[in-house]
């Protein structure tokens, strides 16, 4: 009994000793195997007759794989030797590629400018078409008009209710003017002052603005279809009500006659209104 438990312990000892052996000795690579690493280089030209968009042809010398980082937050995305990109809103970008070979990777940068912002896109929208059709005022008709609550639920603080008669007349015009978004907001000689304005839940006095410049833009943080966004901080300029989480606004539904509104961000408490058009 002695031998065989002696031999057990022999076997079992000798077995790590030669994996450890053919890992050692199995995988090591040759000399010079991987090749030689890429080297990163890249020219940027203007596409003429398309706004805002450039050519990226890459230069680079040992590559066989690319992926393009245009500077815009979307990150790394994979592409080819050559790539269109399409730049939105002005300003400057600093564009990367990351180059591949079989020795290694390599980072070529170059600063992108672009001279303005190219709204198309957002003029040519249905859903910006719309805004712009009619002026809006709060539905009289709705039994629940403006909701109070979370992203999840927009009505559980509070589920609705009738509306003031200062709030009734009150209306709201989205316009594009002079290549700027404007918005213009006619209380009719009463605002109706919410929680943070004194005397509170009561109409008070006229808090009308006229063409106040503000940013438009489809992309949207949470539900919705695009996001318009005030200028300062409420109740300055407000839509709604004066104690709306923030001046962050999102379209969330739109036809020719109504629409549905979300004050404050997806993470504030948020102000639904629903709108129809005047």
């Amino acid at each position: 009994m002695k031998f065989l438990k002696s031999s057990y312990q022999v076997k079992t000892l000798y077995l790590p000793v030669l994996l450890a052996s053919f890992l050692i000795f199995g995988c090591k690579k040759k000399e010079g195997e991987l090749g030689e690493a890429a080297k990163a280089s890249f020219k940027v030209t203007q596409v003429t007759g398309k706004a805002n968009t450039f050519l990226l042809q890459s230069t680079s010398e040992n590559a066989y794989r690319y992926q393009w980082d245009l500077g815009d937050g979307q990150g790394l995305s994979a592409g080819t030797v050559n790539k269109e990109a399409y730049f939105l809103k002005k300003g400057d970008y600093n564009v990367k590629l990351y180059a591949y070979g079989q020795g290694g990777y390599d980072i070529a940068t170059a600063k992108v400018t672009v001279a303005n912002d190219d709204l198309s896109p957002i003029l040519n929208s249905e859903t910006f078409k719309k805004l712009i059709a009619h002026s809006w005022k709060l539905d009289p008709n709705s039994l629940a008009p403006i909701t109070v609550g979370t992203e999840n639920n927009p009505a559980e603080y509070f589920g609705g209710g009738s509306l003031a008669a200062c709030q009734a007349d009150d209306v709201y015009t989205f316009s594009f003017v002079n290549n700027d978004f404007k918005i213009t907001y006619n209380a009719n000689g009463a605002t109706f002052n919410a929680g943070n304005v004194q005397p509170n839940y009561a109409c008070g006095a006229d808090r009308s603005y006229s063409n106040v410049s503000f940013n438009y833009s489809t992309v949207v943080a949470g539900a919705g279809l695009a996001t318009i966004t005030l200028p300062g901080a409420v109740p300055t300029q407000f839509i709604g009500v004066t104690d709306v989480s923030s001046n962050n606004y999102r379209i969330i539904s739109i036809t020719d006659t109504e629409m549905v509104l979300r004050g404050g961000k997806a993470n504030e408490t948020v102000f639904q209104f629903r709108f129809v058009t005047q």
